[in-house]
C-alpha cells in the first residue's frame, strides 16, 4: 500500500465509515466493519479514533465545520440589488439559489443526509450537541440570508428567526421522509419549492389583493 499521510488517512477513515454506518446502521456496524471498507487494520483506526462513536462524531463536527464555512463565505457577499430592478420571480430564484447551496453543503450526500437525520438522532448527549449546533447553523445562515433581504427591501417586516426555522425544520422533514421512502432526495426542488414557499406563500396569484 503506497504511504498516505495522516490527514489523507483520516478522511479516508471518515469516508468509509460514513457509507458503513449509513448502509448498517450505526447500532449494527462495528470497527471491523469500516476497517474492511478502509482496507487497514484496527490498529491503524485506533490511531486516530478510540471508538467507532468518536469516529461519527468526527463525521458530524466535519459537517458542522463545512456548515460554519459557508456562513462565513455568504456574510462577505452582497447579493441583493435595487429591489426596484428585480421581479418577484427573480427573487424567488436568488432565492432558492442561496437555499441550494446550504442544502448541498450538509447534505452532500445521501450517507450524510441519512447519518443526520436517523443514525445519530438520540445517541447520547455530546452526540445531541453537535447536532443542534449544526441545526443553530442552518438556522443561522438563513435567518441572516432573511433578515438582509428584509433590510434590502426584498422582503416584507418578519421574524426572520421563526421562518428560518420552518424553513430548516421542513426541509430535514423532507429528508426524512424521503429516507423512509428510498426516495431519492431532490435538493433543486426542496430549495425552490421552501423559497417559493416563504417568499411568495401559498396564496394564488388570482385573488385579488384587496
Amino acid at each position: 500500500m503506497s504511504y498516505m499521510r495522516s490527514e489523507a488517512r483520516q478522511r479516508q477513515i471518515l469516508a468509509c465509515a460514513k457509507r458503513v454506518f449509513a448502509e448498517r446502521g450505526f447500532h449494527a456496524a462495528n470497527v471491523s466493519h469500516i476497517c474492511a471498507a478502509a482496507g487497514i487494520g484496527r490498529g491503524t483506526l485506533y490511531q486516530y479514533f478510540a471508538n467507532k462513536q468518536s469516529v461519527l462524531t468526527a463525521i458530524l463536527r466535519e459537517t458542522l465545520e463545512r456548515v460554519r464555512a459557508l456562513m462565513e463565505k455568504m456574510a462577505a457577499e452582497n447579493l441583493y440589488p435595487p429591489p426596484e430592478t428585480v421581479s418577484r420571480s427573480l427573487a424567488v430564484a436568488i432565492s432558492a439559489k442561496q437555499l441550494r447551496r446550504v442544502l448541498a453543503v450538509v447534505f452532500e450526500d445521501g450517507d450524510t443526509l441519512r447519518i443526520l437525520l436517523r443514525e445519530a438522532v438520540g445517541l447520547d448527549v455530546e452526540v445531541e450537541k453537535i447536532l443542534a449546533e449544526i441545526d443553530d447553523a442552518l438556522i443561522g445562515i438563513v435567518e441572516r440570508d432573511l433578515r438582509r433581504a428584509m433590510d434590502a427591501g426584498y422582503l416584507r417586516p418578519l421574524d426572520p428567526r421563526a421562518i428560518a426555522t420552518m424553513v430548516v425544520g421542513g426541509i430535514e422533514k423532507l429528508g426524512l421522509a424521503a429516507l423512509r421512502s428510498d426516495a431519492p432526495v431532490d435538493l433543486d426542488a426542496m430549495a425552490k419549492e421552501a423559497a417559493a414557499l416563504h417568499a411568495v406563500g401559498t396564496l394564488s396569484h388570482r385573488l385579488k389583493d384587496e
